[in-house]
């Protein structure tokens, strides 16, 4: 993992403050240190603990973090405001010097970053050419897989409706000439909450029409994601945890307008779906019907299994449902495994943590939801991770494979990512790939110019 540091002089403002008498006990003490791991955390400045933390008095500071930009300049902001690194830490001064989208803004982030960023990675060579940390090899594999004839059509079904929600929206703000900077300055705030850019509070109950028209057009294209993976989950209601890892929330209303998905009495015997109005087999449903991802999944679980070397591999997804019916399919094979979500309290989690590692008859495979193992998680008893799907945020992604990719680690490291070919997930992996290079750039200090996700996204997302 590369580790990022940033310090700065005790702060004047930390002996200037007056300590209120309601004031928290931690916030009462002038800390020599502080040191902040997992400072990502804090990316959001909103939040929170994001404000608790910058609100510490401290002689200096430092963050550590392997992933200090995620999504787009406010990360970096964030950091700077724990940091205290004034005058950068005022958000009004940050936007007009800094994140301003010009090349003088450019040059100066450059600078802050060249000051304060002391960068480690794992392939990084010490003064006598050996490597700062010895680590095995590590592959990645992309499996770019083809959806089969049902899930093909449901997906169809889905996407023609997502589509047509998206350009219904795109149509009413054009039609709105007289406010149309109300649209162009809410062009989807749960989108930009997606993508990582400040928006507004999704718990808020008064939403406008544009909103509303945003969470449904989200909540549809979670489906087509999910649709990648396995058919059964757009039997689920949207779990609310699922819906707040998403970035946004959704009334009782809003989930069953965003799907109608019911059982329909047919003539002859077999049992029929109704998706929107388009009726299919319900076995094609059903938890226990195999899908595209999971016949691939299998398949490479059977090659590691027969391999010669004692290997265990570790499943990653962002939804536990999905994860659940992984453990469907490994029980009927024969594999013995373990599940680290949300819902593992942290002692069992150290078990199953040690079982897996050190343990050879322990679980062959560990299941782990991307949230709740992207981070804290060393589990180098498995060198086989795979991805069944695609996150917005790639540095959530590259988090879980640094679960298995780490110091401790023997064996060579395969990354296997499962991809559906002329599904969304593809162009997902257009806006990965922004975000890696946005990120390249800053931390690199060669970024020119830089530019956040926005409307335009969807719109390639939905070829409209």
């Amino acid at each position: 993992m590369p580790v990022n540091e940033g310090k700065c002089e005790s702060p004047v403002k930390d002996e200037e403050d007056e300590i209120k008498p309601s004031a928290p006990p931690l916030q009462v003490i002038t800390w020599a240190r502080i040191i902040l791991d997992e400072a990502h955390n804090i990316k959001n400045p909103k939040v929170q603990t994001s404000q608790a933390v910058c609100k510490l008095r401290a002689g200096k500071r430092w963050a550590v973090t392997g992933t200090p930009i995620q999504n787009n300049l406010l990360d970096m902001y964030s950091l700077l405001r724990f940091l205290r690194c004034s005058p950068f830490d005022e958000y009004k001064l940050w936007k007009a010097q800094v994140d301003n989208g010009t090349k003088k803004g450019s040059e100066r982030l450059n600078i802050l970053t060249k000051t304060l960023l002391l960068r480690r990675m794992k392939d990084q060579l010490d003064a006598s050419g050996k490597p700062l940390v010895s680590l095995p090899s590590r592959h990645s594999c992309t499996d770019r897989l083809k959806l089969s004839e049902d899930e093909q059509s449901v997906y169809n079904v889905l996407f023609t409706r997502s589509r047509s929600a998206l350009q219904s929206y795109l149509k009413r703000c054009e039609n709105k000439n007289d406010n149309s900077k109300k649209c162009s300055d809410n062009p989807f705030d749960k989108v930009a909450h997606e993508f990582g850019i400040e928006n507004s509070n999704p718990s808020a109950h008064r939403r406008s029409s544009e909103t509303s028209s945003t969470v449904h057009i989200l909540s549809l294209l979670l489906r087509l994601r999910q649709c990648c993976c396995h058919l059964s989950l757009l039997k689920m209601t949207l779990d609310r945890v699922e819906l707040e890892s998403e970035g946004f929330s959704l009334s009782l209303e809003e989930q069953l307008s965003a799907l109608t998905l019911s059982e329909v009495a047919t003539p002859d015997t077999s049992s029929t779906v109704s998706l929107n109005g388009t009726n299919f087999q319900a076995e094609i449903f059903e938890n226990t019907k195999k899908s595209t991802k999971i016949t691939s999944l299998l398949s490479e679980l059977e090659t590691i299994r027969n391999s010669s070397q004692k290997q265990k591999s570790v499943i990653v997804s962002q939804w536990t449902s999905m994860l659940s019916i992984v453990a469907v399919h490994l029980k009927k094979y024969g594999y013995t495994y373990a599940t680290i979500d949300g819902s593992v309290n942290p002692k069992m989690r150290m078990d199953l943590v040690d079982e897996f590692n050190t343990n050879p008859k322990g679980p062959q495979v560990m299941l782990v939801s991307l949230c709740a193992g992207g981070v804290g998680l060393n589990l180098i008893g498995g060198n086989h991770l795979f991805l069944l799907d695609m996150h917005w945020n790639p540095a959530l992604e590259d988090q879980a494979c640094d679960r298995i990719y780490r110091v401790g680690q023997t064996k060579d490291v395969v990354i296997h990512r499962f991809i559906c070919e002329g599904t969304v997930e593809e162009k997902i992996c257009e806006l990965q790939a922004k975000k890696k290079e946005l990120a390249k750039k800053v931390l690199s200090g060669m970024g020119d110019t830089f530019s956040k996700l926005s409307l335009a996204d969807l719109k390639i997302l939905f070829g409209v």
